[in-house]
This record gives structure tokens, C-alpha cells and sequence, in this order.
């Protein structure tokens, strides 16, 4: 009995990574209000960026768990940089999406010179 404490409290814990919240991931990497500020080319920018990390990282815990310890590392190593990542990326489309940045921009309607 005593044993399988220690087991179980290590299962829950590695596990329980695996469910985060919205808002506690976007409050512990993201500083609150920090991407108001930003335009939409340098919120599209760091999406971008965003985005190829998350797909670097991807690829590197797919390279990972090809070996016998590729889920261990995975969640040790890739676990934090991954999750980051895909975290910075959803909180720039977002923001992107409040903005509208993909809107066309209004063209001012023309003058009647007519009158």
C-alpha cells in the first residue's frame, strides 16, 4: 500500500500537464494586456513565429518517441517549449481575430466632383 502512493501521486501528476486551462496558460506565459499594444503586421509576425516554433518542436518529440524514452523526454524536455509555444500561438490569433486583421482595409469612397 504504501508503495503504490508514490506511483499513483507520480501518475496524477505527470498527467495532470496534460489538462491546462485557457486562462492559466495565458497568465503564465503570457503577461495580461501585452499584446493590446501590438499592430497587426507585428501581431501576424510573431503568430508566424510562433507557429514554426510549435512545428520544430513537433517534429522533434516525433524524432523523440522513436526511441524507448521518447515519451519520458518528451514531456521532460519538449513538454515546456511546446506547450509555450502552441499557448503564444493561440493567444496571437486571437488577439489577431479581436483586431481584425485580416479585414480588408475600407477604401474611402469617392469624391463627386460633379456638383
Amino acid at each position: 500500500m504504501r508503495r503504490t502512493a508514490p506511483t499513483v501521486l507520480l501518475i496524477a501528476a505527470l498527467v495532470s500537464g496534460c489538462a491546462e486551462s485557457q486562462l492559466a496558460g495565458s497568465l503564465f506565459y503570457m503577461t495580461p494586456y501585452k499584446l493590446e499594444a501590438l499592430e497587426c503586421s507585428e501581431l501576424k509576425k510573431k503568430a508566424a513565429a510562433a507557429t514554426k516554433r510549435a512545428k520544430d518542436l513537433d517534429q522533434l518529440r516525433d524524432k523523440a518517441s522513436d526511441s524507448a524514452a521518447g515519451p519520458m523526454v518528451n514531456v521532460m524536455v519538449y513538454g515546456p517549449d511546446y506547450s509555450k509555444a502552441r499557448w503564444e500561438q493561440r493567444l496571437y490569433e486571437e488577439q489577431i481575430a479581436l483586431k481584425n486583421c485580416d479585414a480588408p482595409a475600407l477604401s474611402p469612397e469617392p469624391l463627386d466632383l460633379s456638383r
